[in-house]
């Protein structure tokens, strides 16, 4: 079957569902087709074929020779804001580089790269958790003393326990697995998956774009990715200097901007927290994120947002040490099915 690029964006609408409901047939046994919908986000836009299973949906991405990485030549400027927050960043941690250079230093450069059709979760999930039955001691006792309405994490000699409603209100309990990268590999091969690699990664985020980030080429420099807004920036601050003792306005806050956690142009939920690492195919390789060192380090907020870059892999943030476990609560994945 040829799921290409090239001949899914040429044809019509009838004959991407008719390709995707062919395709369906041969997926793997509980693989089902849903629906090809249209999905817009920065300067790109598809119409991505989506398949259920087990209540997970994936998204159809076609093989195509591509671009990835970032050009530090392209003409990009920085606005107003992002330089302001720059310069205030590289003052204070004397960081002798314009912010282009900067920029050039943390991301990777352009190259041209062949990637097959695949199927990609539409939803990185955490990993490194293992399913704990309801009658297990330790979390009787959580429910007992915290209730079942929130989620709760009690920690004992290294290993995890959490308790945590599920959407449809039935708790779920789970426990931390020390886990390397290569061992929750072989996992997803068991199963017939695997990480998307690098490159794989980096497209699916991007969708195509060759903007800094996959919405275009600026961020608001008024908050961090993990604020809903301005004013909740400003409480967080109040918070920390209060001992976080500071309890949140009644009236919550309201979001102002959203685009990072909205679906990218192949309807994929990626790179939306930097306090996440992704795991992708390479061995101690992680993309997305920089497992919240940035915002906890208190950098200006442009670099806050600049961990979120489609083509970003600074290498003390991204490269690990492949035999150590993963960390659990700041690692997520997300399963392929390769199609090539």
């Amino acid at each position: 079957m040829d799921l290409s690029g090239e001949r899914w964006e040429a044809v019509t609408s009838f004959e991407r569902e008719t390709i995707a409901r062919a395709l369906a047939k041969d997926l793997p046994t509980g693989f089902h087709f849903e629906a090809v919908a249209r999905f817009e986000l920065g300067d790109a836009s598809h119409h991505v074929a989506l398949f259920r299973k087990d209540g997970a949906v994936f998204a159809l991405i076609p093989s195509a020779e591509v671009t990835l990485g970032f050009d530090p030549d392209r003409p990009w400027e920085p606005n107003p804001d992002e330089l302001e927050s720059w310069e205030a960043t590289a003052e204070e941690y004397e960081i002798d580089r314009t912010i282009r250079e900067y920029i050039a230093e943390v991301t990777l450069r352009p190259r041209r790269v062949q990637l097959p059709p695949l199927l990609i979760e539409v939803e990185a999930k955490e990993v490194g958790w293992s399913p704990v039955g309801l009658d297990d001691p330790v979390v009787r006792e959580i429910v007992r003393e915290h209730g079942t309405k929130r989620r709760v994490e009690m920690s004992r000699g290294g290993t995890s326990t959490r308790v945590r409603p599920g959407d449809d209100g039935q708790l779920i309990a789970e426990r931390s697995l020390v886990a390397t990268h290569a061992e929750l590999s072989a996992r997803l091969a068991a199963g017939g998956y695997r990480f998307p690699t690098s490159d794989e990664w980096e497209y699916a985020c991007g969708a195509g774009t060759s903007t800094l980030f996959r919405w275009g080429d600026h961020a608001p420099c008024d908050r961090y990715p993990t604020d809903v807004s301005p004013a909740e920036a400003a409480w967080r601050r109040r918070w920390a200097l209060s001992g976080g003792k500071l309890e949140p306005p009644a009236e919550g806050f309201r979001s102002d901007w959203d685009a990072h956690g909205r679906p990218n142009a192949f309807g994929l939920s990626i790179a939306a927290d930097p306090y996440k690492w992704e795991l992708v195919a390479e061995a101690g390789t992680t993309r997305g994120g920089d497992g919240g060192c940035t915002i906890c380090g208190g950098v200006g907020f442009f670099l806050g947002w600049l961990t979120l870059a489609t083509a970003y892999f600074e290498e003390h943030s991204c490269r690990h040490d492949p035999a150590e476990p993963i960390s659990q609560g700041y690692t997520v994945g997300r399963r392929v099915l390769d199609l090539g």
